[in-house]
Formats: C-alpha cells, structure tokens, sequence
C-alpha cells in the first residue's frame, strides 16, 4: 500500500434522472478509506486583476466495487462509480444529498469547501502492472 494513502473520503455519486426508473436525478454515498488526497491554492494574475482557484487530485486504490457508470446505473446497490459532477468530501461525511432544501448537492458541496470538490476528469489507471488506481480530478 502507498504510504500516502491515508485519508478517507465520501464519495457522492450522481445517477442522472434519466438514467433512473422515477426519472429523478439520486444521489448514492460511498465512504472510501486509504485514498490519495492533495488540494492546492493557484493564484494567477492578468493586469491587475488577481484570480484564486483551487485544484484537487484525489487516487482510490482499485477496488472490486468499483463499476463503469453504464453498469453501475443497473444495480448501484453496494458499488459506486466515478463520473463528472460527482461530489467528493475530504472525511466521512454523514449527510445525504436528497434534493430537498438544505439537502441540495450545491449546498452539501459548499458546506464542505475547501475540503470538497466536483469532479471535472477521471481516469481508470488500473490497467498499469503496479499502482493500480482510480485518479479524481476538479
């Protein structure tokens, strides 16, 4: 095991309405332990007008559960996935997304920041002999 896989992270995974039998977006929560976790503050300049932005790598360890979206959509139950505009929580987060006021996917995500991301890239680096990962991006 990589010694810098020591964080644990919640992983909310989106399963678009038209992909569900309600035809109503869910959202579906999985913990993760012994993942990869690194955020960094960017600053950039343009004339005189200063930018800050944060950018976040997360790596999970492969994992059996672990289910390509088309797949995972037919039987979520006890897998996940990752997708962009998947949510990702530095800890164990106890809240679910619901839909309901205070409970939005938006509001969870901005409770949480600086230490939650939506995800923009992700690739499948388990094809590689050592290393095998999930890297999450945003």
């Amino acid at each position: 095991m990589n010694p810098n896989y020591v964080h644990t992270v919640t992983l909310y995974n989106r399963i678009k309405a038209a992909d569900s039998a309600d035809k109503k977006e869910h959202w579906a929560k999985t913990v993760l332990h012994n993942c990869f976790w690194k955020s960094q503050v960017n600053t950039s300049f343009t004339g005189t007008q200063a930018s800050v932005s944060n950018t976040y790598v997360v790596r999970i360890p492969q994992d059996s559960r672990y289910e390509a979206y088309a797949q995972y959509v037919n039987n979520p139950e006890g897998h996940f996935t990752v997708s962009q505009d998947d949510i990702v929580i530095l800890g164990e987060c106890s809240e679910d997304i619901t839909g309901v006021t205070g409970q939005m996917a938006a509001q969870v995500l901005n409770r949480y920041k600086p230490y939650a991301f939506k995800v923009t890239a992700f690739s499948d680096n388990t094809a590689f002999p050592a290393g095998k990962h999930y890297r999450l991006g945003g």
